[in-house]
């Protein structure tokens, strides 16, 4: 007998996806204050890192808050549906269980 699988609350992927965006914004963070202590002590700026300051500088707070919302409200949601999820999944299986049970009661004709 198969071992039944743990059931996928659909919350666990809009977490995966929020961390990563808020991961690659926190290091875009890291890159801006890299480059902007660099250019403070002389060196050169290239124009794209410059464009790449200016939007992180403009947009980046917003984008880390906003994905922070994100990922508090997608942990609540997931830990409050978890029992739903599983509850679902083990039903599932029980009508899975009982369907294969009726199946195997019917006697063979012919």
């Amino acid at each position: 007998m198969a071992s039944p699988t743990k059931p996928t609350n659909p919350f666990y992927f809009v977490l995966l996806i929020a961390g990563v965006f808020f991961v690659v914004t926190a290091c875009s963070y890291l890159v801006m204050t890299v480059n902007a202590r660099d250019t403070s002590l002389g060196g050169q700026d290239a124009a794209s890192s410059k464009r790449f300051v200016e939007i992180v500088d403009r947009y980046g707070f917003a984008a880390l808050m906003i994905e922070l919302g994100v990922l508090a409200g997608a942990t609540f949601a997931a830990i409050a549906t978890d029992e739903y999820w599983t509850r679902r999944a083990e039903y599932e299986a029980q009508l899975q269980k009982d369907k294969d049970g009726a199946n195997d009661e019917q006697p063979q004709t012919g």
